[in-house]
């Protein structure tokens, strides 16, 4: 930001007119601040540099799934990812990624796939189903916390999961 007013640019014919060049500095004067926030914009808008009051915001207008007890971090993370996500949302790849760069976390997942055109019907019971496997060194291997890694999981699974595929999530302790 400046300090210092930014008079407009005035043609030729009024360099010598003290009148419009005091106008053109008023004017400078009263834009000042707003250039300097449009000058500032890119970093408000740019989920690592935008001040955390700026998140819910952001959040917002990308449509980025968040949960309430995300660190900043993994909030900064998600509005980065939206975009991507957006375009992905429903694919393997897209909750692959979700789930190891907010949480951290490698999933298994196991699904049959496959189209299924005309008298063809799927297998009876075919369900998409979403492993993940706690490490030692994790916290999340008390029985409250190991809940919490499978609300956290099922919500992710269910933001990716197509409408007409049944799932299922399991949560192990990987010893």
């Amino acid at each position: 930001m400046s300090d210092v007013p930014r008079p407009p640019t005035l043609p030729a014919v009024y360099a010598g007119d003290r009148v419009a060049h005091a106008f053109a500095a008023g004017i400078g004067a009263a834009l000042a601040p707003a250039q300097d926030r449009l000058d500032g914009l890119a970093e408000v808008l740019d989920p690592w540099t935008a001040p955390a009051s700026f998140l819910d915001w952001l959040t917002h207008i990308t449509a980025a799934r968040v949960e309430p007890d995300w660190t900043e971090l993994q909030h900064r993370t998600a509005v980065a990812l939206a975009p991507w996500l957006a375009a992905h949302r429903g694919t393997r790849h897209a909750l692959l990624r979700e789930a190891r760069e907010i949480y951290g976390w490698t999933l298994d997942i196991q699904d049959l796939g496959g189209v299924f055109t005309g008298d063809q019907r799927p297998p009876a019971g075919r369900m998409l189903t979403v492993t993940l496997a706690l490490g030692d060194g994790e916290d999340h291997l008390t029985a409250e916390g190991r809940l919490t890694a499978e609300r956290r999981l099922t919500r992710l699974v269910a933001a990716h999961c197509p409408a007409h595929l049944p799932f299922k999530t399991v949560v192990t302790a990987d010893h």
